[in-house]
Parts: structure tokens; C-alpha cells; sequence
């Protein structure tokens, strides 16, 4: 009796407070909007929640029978050295293909090419080809700075067997042949008020290149072989996380396919393999960038909307953002408070690294089909302030074509 007296006496354990989880809506599927502004927590998971409903609202389709939202945008010309906005503009999936150039050595003012030199071919011999699109209120740009609304959009395509599936495709002929272009890569350039060095984002199909450290799921791979890919599975933990064995070096990992020339439409295979899964080394927080949490938030989402039991992944074959399951965020990059990028947080080629850096998110992020030769420390250029560095004196010049959409003053 005593004992059941001093039991109901006794006060409950606290309940365990909930575990927080990065999660997907469905709403951004059924209804989906861009947001204005990152939430004011700026957690990584704001950014990255934010980041997929834009996302989600590009790939929606758009009133145009067979076109998406995204390919609504205006499609950028490289031949075009000025005043872009001002003809009539180039739209839709016909208007993309004319302007598809495949991987050359890119100068630093064009952006329908690759971020490094040298030619990627899939494991068909297939060269990648390289378009972009801009949004109508990158027309409307100042000296200032730019508008809300502003995006651009990087893209990246793949010549598909033809018994090839879960691509976003697009239909068109080369040297007279009919072929079937699949997206393999696909990033996202989005300015706000708060952040104007712009919120740098990127996707990926899940087929394009295994990691590295030889800890991805066996399957087939767009850029890399069976036996490459074997090779990795076969000797992992036997290297560093981020790199591959020496066991496998005659594959050729992430080396540059040579040419002289005009780019070969043809070549030899590469073996391709990802340094740094979700664009982070892990280790210590640089400044404040926390790369487990970091890391974690990309996860959640990924699962939340493309993994077994994902809100995309569940859809029904033939609603059409289905084929967005078969993708996947990579990572996204950003400023503390929209501050100028600065120099690198991490080491490379060039510098060791700044342990004041503002920059956010997945410090080495990269991707595959775009900055595949351009991994890491290995790397002048570890992400993409390498190449677009924010400078708030300068806002237009984060952006590479900008001074190709609007007139130019005499002298610039």
C-alpha cells in the first residue's frame, strides 16, 4: 500500500521535447508559388525550403501545352552582345534548342557553357549541351541594382538512349538525326531583397555519377562505367572520404576529356565521381556554418519529396511532376545576411581558405554536369562565388550575362 502511495506520488519524466525535421508541403506540388524572402530565421532549412518551392514552381507546367513554367522565361542568346531586353524575346523549348552549345571552354562572360575547361562525354560518347534561361525582371535591372523576380536558370542535357525513362526531355535533331535531349542538371539563381549575391542553388538526376568514397547505390551511371563505378564500391574505405582509392586511378576520375579545336560531338567516355556529397567537407563549422546541419536539412527535404515515400515520388505515374522524383537538391550557397561573398571558406588551388568567410550552405557545392572538372581543393573555384563573387558596389556584375541583356553606356 505504501509503496503504491509513493508511486502515484511521484511526478511523471518530462516528455522528450519533439525531434525538429526539415519537411516538404504538399501544397508547394498542388498550389506552388515562389516566395519573396527567406523566412526571417534564415535557418538552413528556410533556405532550402524556400529554394524547392521555387523549384517546384519552374517545373510546374505552364499554360503552354508540353512547356513547364521554367521554359517560359526568356532563353539567353550568347550571340547577342547587348541589349537583350530590348528585342523580342526568345521563349519555349524550340527557342532553347536553337541556342543549346555544347561544353567548351567558357569565357568569363558566357554562360551558355561550362564553369572549366575540357569536354564531358556520358558513357554513349554523347557531348552535354548547355542552355540558359532569364527571368522578365532581369530586364528590369539598374545600376542599383537588381528587382524582385529576378532568376536565372542554368541547364544541362543529355542525348538519351532510346530506351531511356525518368527524364525531363525535350525532342530535336542533330546533324538530321532525331534525338531525345534528357535534363541532367539544373540550377537556380534567385535574387531577393535580403540577398542580392543571389541564392545559388542545384539539382541533379540521380543517375548522373556515383561519390566518390564508393558508398552510393549500384546502379547504372550517366557519366560513369560499370566497372569505374565497381571499382569505387569494391575499395571504399580505403581512401578519404572525399576522394577515390588509389586502386582506381586508371579510371580516370573527373579528368577532362582533351581536344584541339572545335569540341568533338563525339568522344571518349568520362568516368565521373563526386567529391562531396551535398557540396560539404565534413569537419569543422567555418564560421559559423554548422555542415552537419547544413547537410541534414538537404537531406530531410530530399526524402521529404523524392525519396521511397516522397510527396513526388507517391504521385501518380502520369500526373506530370512525377518525373521530378527521379531528381535531386544537391546543395545551395549563400551570404550571412546577404554580405559580399568574399574569398574562399575553404582551401584551394589558390588559398587556404578564410575562416571569416560570410559565405552559407554547401561550401563546396558543385555539380556534375556543370563544374565536373572543378571539385574541391583540387579546384582554383571550390562553389559558385568562385566565379560570380558578389561585390555590393558592383550588384549587376554577380551575374555574367547581365551586361548583355541591357544597353551599355559608352565605354563600359
Amino acid at each position: 500500500m505504501l509503496l503504491s502511495l509513493l508511486l502515484l506520488g511521484c511526478p511523471k519524466p518530462p516528455e522528450p521535447p519533439p525531434v525538429e525535421t526539415c519537411d516538404a508541403n504538399a501544397s508547394w506540388i498542388t498550389n506552388p508559388s515562389m516566395p519573396g524572402e527567406v523566412p526571417t530565421g534564415e535557418s538552413f532549412c528556410d533556405f532550402y525550403q524556400f529554394s524547392w518551392q521555387w523549384f517546384l514552381a519552374q517545373t510546374s507546367p505552364s499554360t503552354v501545352k508540353g512547356e513547364r513554367l521554367f521554359e517560359t522565361n526568356r532563353v539567353y542568346d550568347p550571340q547577342v552582345k547587348e541589349d537583350q531586353c530590348g528585342i523580342e524575346a526568345l521563349q519555349g523549348k524550340d527557342a532553347m534548342i536553337s541556342q543549346l552549345e555544347p561544353r567548351l571552354i567558357k569565357p568569363s562572360q558566357f554562360e551558355n557553357v561550362e564553369a572549366d575547361g575540357g569536354a564531358l562525354y556520358t558513357q554513349d560518347g554523347n557531348i552535354l549541351y548547355y542552355g540558359v534561361y532569364y527571368a522578365d525582371a532581369s530586364c528590369m535591372a539598374t545600376s542599383e541594382g537588381f528587382k524582385e523576380g529576378t532568376l536565372e536558370i542554368k541547364t544541362a542535357w543529355s542525348i538519351l538512349p532510346e530506351s531511356s525513362e525518368g527524364f525531363y526531355t525535350m525532342e530535336t535533331e542533330i546533324e538530321e538525326k532525331k534525338i531525345t535531349l534528357g535534363l541532367v542538371g539544373i540550377h537556380l539563381a534567385i535574387w531577393t531583397p535580403n540577398h542580392p549575391e543571389m541564392i545559388w542553388v542545384t539539382w541533379e538526376h540521380k543517375s548522373n555519377a556515383p561519390l566518390c568514397n564508393g558508398t552510393s547505390p549500384k546502379q547504372s551511371w550517366n557519366l560513369s562505367s560499370k566497372e569505374a563505378a565497381l571499382c569505387l564500391e569494391v575499395e571504399k574505405g580505403q581512401n578519404k572520404p572525399e576522394d577515390y582509392p588509389e586502386q582506381c586511378e586508371g579510371f580516370n576520375y573527373n579528368k577532362s576529356a582533351p581536344f584541339s579545336g572545335n569540341v568533338p560531338l563525339k568522344g571518349q567516355p568520362n568516368n565521373v565521381c563526386r567529391k562531396y556529397a551535398y557540396g560539404n567537407e565534413y569537419g569543422p563549422a567555418i564560421n559559423g556554418n554548422d555542415t552537419n546541419k547544413n547537410v541534414e536539412a538537404i537531406q530531410q527535404l530530399n526524402a521529404s519529396l523524392v525519396g521511397s515515400q516522397g510527396l513526388l515520388t507517391k504521385l501518380d505515374k502520369e500526373d506530370p511532376m512525377s518525373i521530378w522524383s527521379n531528381y535531386e537538391m544537391i546543395g545551395g550557397l549563400w551570404t550571412k545576411d546577404g554580405a559580399e561573398s568574399g574569398s574562399s571558406p575553404v582551401a584551394t588551388k589558390a588559398s587556404t581558405g578564410n575562416p571569416d568567410s560570410p559565405q552559407r550552405g554547401s561550401l563546396e557545392l558543385t555539380n556534375m554536369s556543370m563544374e565536373t572538372f572543378q571539385q574541391g581543393s583540387d579546384s582554383y573555384i571550390p562553389n559558385c562565388f568562385g566565379c560570380h563573387n558578389y561585390v555590393k558596389s558592383s550588384p549587376l556584375t554577380v551575374s555574367h550575362i547581365q551586361s548583355q541583356l541591357l544597353p551599355q553606356s559608352e565605354g563600359e
